[in-house]
C-alpha cells in the first residue's frame, strides 16, 4: 500500500513535465512511496512520450492516455481519482514542482493529527521573482499583495488600501492552526484555493465540478465543510509557475464557455457558504467578482452570451446574503456590464 496517491493532469506540457515529475522522484519521504497518476488529456506535444518514459523506469507510476481532450483539469482529475490506491490523495499540476519535504510533512502532519485535509502554503514563481503565497497569519508582502503588476500608482492604491479592503490586516503570527469548524475561523477562506499544497483523506473527497474554471474554489469548500482541518503555516509546498510564454496577457484566453464557468463556479460557491453555514465569507467572494468584472470588460460577448451570464449574476444576487455594502456595489457593477 502506498503512503499516498499523487494524481498529475497533464496537457501540452511538455516543455515542463519532465520537472514536475523529477520532483515527486526527489521527495524525501521516498519516492517507492507514493503512486503517481499521470493523465494525459489528448496532448499533442510531446507529454505522452515524456509520461510513457517515466512509466516504463517507475512501476508505481501510472499512465492514463485519454484519447479525447477534455478541455479543463476537473477531467483528468476525477478519472485519476476513480484509480487511486492510497487513503491519502495529493494533486500537482504538469508544469508545476514540489518542495523537496511537501509529502512527507502534509503525511506525517495529516496520520498525527487525524485530519482530513492538511495544507500549507506555496511560492508563486515568476521568471524573475519568487513570492511567498497569502497567509493570514503572515503580516509580510505575499503574492496577492505583491504579483500583480500595475502601474505605479495603480500598485500603490491596490497595495496600501484596495488590499486592505478585501483581505484586513494580519492576524497574529502562528505556526500551526487546527481547525474543527472554519466558520469559527473565516480568514482561512481567504486563502487562495491551492488544491496542489494540500493533502486530503480520499473518503472526503467527492470529486470536481465540470467547469473550466472556478471547480478548485468549489472543491476546497467542499472538503472545508467535512470537518477538521490544519493549515501549517511555515511550510512551502509547492512552487506554482507562472508561465506568460511572451504573452501577459490573461485576456487572450477569455471565451465565454470560460466566463459561462467561473460565474457557475462563484454562484455555487455563494450557495456551499450558505448550506455549510460558514460565515464572514464576503471579502473573498467580493474579491472574485472584483476580478470577474475585470474579465467581463475584456470580453467580447454577444447579446445571447450576455443573457445567459447576466442569469447567473442574478442567481448569485439571490443568494449572496453576507455580502455587505461592497458587495452589494460589485454585483450591481456585474449586472450593470452583463448587459
Amino acid at each position: 500500500m502506498y503512503s499516498i496517491s499523487i494524481i498529475v493532469p497533464a496537457y501540452n506540457c511538455g516543455k515542463y513535465l519532465a520537472d514536475c515529475l523529477d520532483s515527486i522522484i526527489a521527495q524525501s519521504i521516498g519516492v517507492e512511496n507514493l503512486e503517481v497518476i499521470i493523465v494525459n488529456d489528448a496532448s499533442t506535444d510531446n507529454t505522452g512520450d515524456i509520461i510513457d518514459e517515466y512509466c516504463e523506469k517507475h512501476s508505481n507510476f501510472k499512465a492514463i492516455h485519454l484519447t479525447e481532450n477534455v478541455g479543463a483539469a476537473y477531467g483528468p482529475r476525477n478519472i485519476a481519482l476513480d484509480r487511486v490506491t492510497s487513503e491519502y490523495v495529493m494533486f500537482l499540476d504538469g508544469d508545476d514542482t514540489f518542495c523537496p519535504t511537501a509529502c512527507e510533512v502534509l503525511y506525517d502532519e495529516i496520520i498525527s493529527s487525524g485530519a482530513n485535509m492538511v495544507f500549507g502554503r506555496y511560492w508563486r514563481v515568476y521568471d524573475d521573482v519568487k513570492i511567498k503565497s497569502y497567509s493570514p497569519y503572515d503580516s509580510t508582502d505575499n503574492d496577492i499583495k505583491s504579483y500583480l503588476r500595475f502601474s505605479r500608482f495603480a500598485d500603490a492604491v491596490w497595495s496600501k488600501i484596495v488590499y486592505y479592503i478585501f483581505y484586513g490586516f494580519s492576524r497574529p503570527y502562528r505556526e500551526k492552526i487546527v481547525i474543527d469548524d472554519v466558520s469559527q475561523y473565516p480568514e482561512i477562506l481567504k486563502i487562495m484555493p491551492s488544491l496542489w499544497a494540500r493533502i486530503y483523506r480520499r473518503d472526503v473527497i467527492v470529486g470536481f465540478p465540470p467547469l473550466i474554471m472556478g471547480e478548485d474554489f468549489n472543491f476546497i469548500l467542499d472538503v472545508y465543510s467535512r470537518g477538521k482541518i490544519v493549515f501549517l503555516n511555515t511550510e512551502f509546498i509547492t512552487n506554482y509557475h507562472i508561465r506568460f510564454d511572451g504573452e501577459l496577457s490573461i485576456t487572450k484566453n477569455i471565451t465565454p464557455q470560460m466566463l459561462l464557468d467561473l460565474i457557475k463556479s462563484y454562484r455555487t460557491a455563494v450557495e456551499q457558504c450558505n448550506q455549510y453555514s460558514f460565515k464572514k465569507y464576503g471579502k473573498i467572494i467580493n474579491l472574485f467578482l472584483s476580478f470577474y468584472i475585470y474579465l467581463l470588460r475584456q470580453a467580447d460577448l454577444s447579446a445571447g452570451e450576455k443573457k445567459i451570464l447576466l442569469g447567473e449574476i442574478s442567481l448569485i444576487d439571490e443568494h449572496y446574503r453576507n455580502r455587505g455594502l461592497i458587495g452589494h456595489v460589485i454585483v450591481r457593477a456585474l449586472k450593470f456590464f452583463a448587459r
